[in-house]
């Protein structure tokens, strides 16, 4: 695709540290077209974010791209058709570039910062030009000019960007514009090593706008602004004060008593830096402004700087996400329902940025293993599957020589030593195991099938004393310990060995599916081996289990780990009954507990557990104000989570009552079967 062709940047030092003096540089070349333009086709690679102009104007509306990678695994690219952008004789193409993943400062958990692909912004570029009198093709080369005096005089992904309406020059990118001052681009020598592959999956846009219900002063002196809703995103702001005045924009879930952002933690591993903050300098005039190399998780705009009480117009809140389609709808008559599954589908796509992520605020990483609880609902409420896609390739990207998948996808290094394990390794199966019954498509597990086997031995190359699997992560982040997201009385050898008995299932479906019986007899020889290994440690003789909690129960009865069903019944029953009703269980048993009750013919017990109050519960969130689904039962850290979103497709399927079989793959046979509840009087779906 870009043979030889080269990434361009500036002369610029790369400065390794975190420094607020960080713009995002800009880039112009002109060239001249002889002849009527026929055709014109445009192929871009921006590392980290880039937004690309010809005669003054944005080629798409598309936001953040390229996608971010493991940049020395895979590197996404774009294609734009651009004819009409073209002119007969003299153009111009500009580009401004900014970090994005490909190169953040900031000092965190996750060694974002100490990437090996790390360096100054670049892109590489393919215009490929055909006209009456020939092909034209204008490519990034040293022939292009650039300059560091930019606007955007910082911007990290994870923290915000600041800009100076003073340094902007409206027609930058327009043909007759003034740069004899600007510098000579530097060819980059040392580019990531990634394959590139063309970006085949909708793009981020901006897809809805939200007015502010209200507007409060704070005794800071500051004017928060409520959306009444928490998005992802960024603020469309008009700004019309004194030359050099500084408005400082700052983002939040949640705000203090004295109606100022209150991060409650979040913060917490950007204490070095700024977090979730904007800055922007008027210059005497009106300026309409969005950020461009960043986002934010907010339900709240808190704003300092503004030397006049604002209307209602001064700020608008921008929803930024993949642009997939909606495919689903849900109303019924029970309203905790409804807004369960309203926010389910709003946290969904506040979490949706060319990768699946755990939060818009924090971390915006690919954390797999909420992920891995969460497709199923992706597929079945979103057309996710051009995303999934191309996230599938991410996945099979972070698996490293030994086997071991990272916790995060893509990552940067980190996460082979904590925050994966079967509980978010499970994703190299899910996602085209997932595929594969929504589309009918068997091509993404025959692609996945060595990396199940390379995995599979890594996996149980970390089994405990016992022979069980058990490492990584364990059921997170249940109502059991407000201190410690890792607490959990079911053992993780427990969750670990059953998921890894279900990944050894999907091995199987592969190779009956691909015809290859030599390798089905490898995977079932396993599955006999340590199903025998489990039972032995964790089943009693009358077919119940000897970890009496939810998690384990619901896990049995999911994957189908008993010969009869009715011991393990009783006990989910009991289980449920012990706990007044209310789930007790992490992300890892909540995947399970609703299916397996419906599963026991135990309807009526799911649906007191869904429709349950008081803590720990999807109402208790509601009661406290919650738009979206949140990542912990208690009150605290992130409120933007997807996690706990299979509910989605448990309300689908028994309360709307439509249940894909597995004999109707891709949808050819479904089940209409609504389960009535007491109360209910109608549910659409």
């Amino acid at each position: 695709m870009f043979n030889n062709i080269n990434f361009i940047k500036t002369s610029k030092h790369h400065v390794v540290d975190y420094t607020l003096n960080e713009p995002a540089p800009l880039f112009r070349k002109k060239f001249k077209v002889d002849g009527d333009v026929c055709s014109a086709k445009l192929s871009v690679c921006g590392l980290g974010y880039a937004y690309y102009y010809l005669n003054g104007e944005k080629v798409s509306d598309d936001l953040l791209t390229a996608p971010v990678s493991d940049y020395n695994k895979t590197l996404w690219y774009n294609f734009y058709d651009v004819t009409h952008f073209i002119n007969k004789g003299d153009n111009v193409a500009s580009v401004i570039v900014g970090n994005g993943s490909f190169n953040e400062t900031i000092n965190t958990p996750w060694d974002i910062n100490k990437a090996s692909w790390r360096d100054n912004p670049k892109f590489i570029f393919k215009l490929e030009i055909e006209t009456d009198k020939g092909d034209t093709l204008i490519i990034s080369d040293d022939s292009w000019i650039c300059t560091n005096k930019s606007p955007v005089i910082f911007n990290q992904l994870r923290n915000g960007e600041y800009f100076d309406a003073r340094l902007y020059e409206e027609n930058w990118n327009e043909l007759n514009f003034n740069d004899s001052n600007w510098e000579q681009a530097t060819i980059d020598r040392t580019p990531p090593l990634g394959v590139f592959r063309e970006c085949l999956c909708e793009p981020i846009r901006e897809m809805a706008t939200y007015t502010p219900k209200s507007i409060t002063k704070t005794k800071k002196g500051s004017y928060l602004f409520d959306l009444g809703q928490n998005i992802s995103g960024y603020v469309r702001l008009k700004a019309k004060e004194k030359s050099g005045v500084e408005l400082t924009i700052r983002y939040g879930e949640r705000i203090d008593d004295n109606h100022c952002i209150a991060h409650a933690g979040l913060a917490d591993f950007y204490k070095d830096s700024v977090f979730q903050t904007d800055k922007f300098i008027c210059s005497g005039e009106e300026f309409i402004w969005s950020p461009q190399f960043t986002y934010h998780g907010f339900q709240y705009i808190e704003i300092f700087g503004l030397t006049e009480e604002p209307t209602f117009d001064v700020v608008t809140g921008v929803f930024i996400h993949q642009a997939v389609e909606e495919i689903s709808t849900f109303d019924c008559s029970n309203d905790l329902l409804n807004r369960i599954f309203n926010c389910g589908k709003m946290a969904t796509k506040s979490n949706i940025h060319y990768i699946p992520t755990d939060c818009p605020t924090r971390e915006k990483l690919g954390w797999a293993n909420d992920a891995q609880a969460s497709t199923e609902q992706f597929l079945t409420n979103f057309n996710m599957v051009k995303l999934l896609e191309k996230w599938f390739v991410d996945i099979l990207d972070a698996m490293n020589e030994e086997g071991a998948m990272s916790g995060i996808i893509p990552n940067y290094g980190w996460g082979y030593k904590w925050g994966n394990g079967p509980v978010s390794d499970g994703i190299l199966f899910e996602v085209p195991y997932r595929l594969y019954l929504h589309t009918g498509n068997i091509e993404h597990l025959k692609t996945a099938l060595p990396y199940f086997k390379k995995y599979l031995r890594y996996a149980i190359s970390r089994a405990n004393e016992k022979g069980l699997v058990d490492y990584g992560l364990c059921d997170w982040a249940g109502p059991f310990d407000d201190n410690d997201l890792q607490a959990a009385p079911t053992p993780r050898s427990f969750t670990d060995t059953v998921l890894y008995i279900k990944f050894l299932k999907i091995a199987i479906l592969s190779t009956d599916l691909h015809n290859l019986p030599d390798e089905k007899v490898e995977f079932e020889n396993e599955l006999v081996r340590i199903k025998a290994i489990f039972n032995k440690e964790y089943m009693n003789n009358d077919g119940t289990t000897n970890v009496n909690e939810q998690t384990a129960i619901a896990m049995l009865v999911y994957h189908d780990l008993y010969e009869e069903l009715e011991p393990l019944r009783e006990q989910l029953k009991n289980s449920i009954v012990k706990h007044n009703f209310h789930l007790d269980c992490g992300m890892v048993g909540m995947r399970h507990l609703l299916h397996a009750l419906s599963k026991c013919d135990l309807y009526d017990y799911a649906y007191k557990v869904v429709t349950s109050t008081g803590y720990p519960s999807y109402a208790e969130w509601i009661k406290n104000g919650a738009n979206t689904l949140w990542e912990c039962w208690q009150y605290k850290d992130s409120h933007n989570h997807h996690m706990y979103s299979d509910i989605l497709s448990w309300l689908m399927k028994t309360v709307a009552g439509i249940v894909p079989t597995f004999d109707g793959v891709a949808y050819k046979v479904i089940d209409i079967k609504p389960v009535f509840f007491d109360g209910m009087t109608y549910a659409n779906g």
